[in-house]
């Protein structure tokens, strides 16, 4: 029998696997923000400065039907949206602030 002690290889390989561990919170100083931002590959355009994305997978006979609807009033899916959201906020007595 070997003297040497047991090694579990699967273990042993899978040792950190899962990354490196985070404290629970971690804060970011403004100036790091403002940093990433300035950093950018490509410039940020004008009209996107401080909003966000909000997305949602939608069966595609009803997003063709919101461009259709966008085309015919001439006005495009990101107003049509907009409108939407803030009719919702409306319904559940919120300000419509889209």
């Amino acid at each position: 029998m070997s003297t040497e002690p047991r090694v579990n290889k699967l273990k042993a390989a899978m040792q950190g696997m899962a990354g490196p561990t985070l404290p629970p919170t971690v804060t970011i100083p403004k100036e790091a923000e403002v940093r990433a931002v300035e950093a950018r590959k490509t410039p940020l355009a004008p009209s996107r400065h401080g909003k966000r994305v909000v997305s949602a997978y939608v069966d595609a006979t009803a997003a063709k039907q919101l461009r259709v609807l966008a085309a015919s009033h001439e006005t495009t899916t990101q107003a049509l949206l907009e409108e939407a959201l803030n009719d919702l906020f409306r319904k559940y007595d919120r300000s419509a602030i889209a």
